[in-house]
């Protein structure tokens, strides 16, 4: 599946627009990843358990956005978007959103 952040594809011309396609991902961080999290960031430095939690989001909301265009029979999404959002926080953790969409449509080489 050929996804882009652009409304064309070089060397493709879309045949068909099958429609918007969007994915939703809600994971929630937990108490003690928060905690070492804010640890953490106290003492400075990257907090590798935050940054895997926030690939495994997005690569999941991607992974759904393919799985809603191949229901479509789409070979290719235009115009992808991924938009991120922590949802509360504090010291019972707190919820990250991963937002994906785009346009499905079928393309075909020149």
């Amino acid at each position: 599946m050929l996804i882009v952040s652009t409304p064309l594809l070089d060397g493709k011309k879309i045949t068909r627009y099958e429609g918007m396609v969007f994915s939703q991902v809600v994971a929630g961080f937990g108490v003690g990843r928060s905690f070492f999290g804010s640890l953490r960031s106290f003492a400075g430095g990257r907090s590798e358990s935050h940054e895997e939690l926030v690939a495994s989001i997005r690569e999941q909301a991607i992974q759904d956005l393919i799985a809603e265009a191949n229901n479509v029979r789409a070979n290719a999404i235009v115009g992808f978007t991924l938009d991120m959002e922590m949802i509360g926080s504090g010291s019972e953790g707190g919820l990250l959103k991963a937002h994906a969409m785009g346009t499905a449509v079928v393309v075909e080489s020149l």
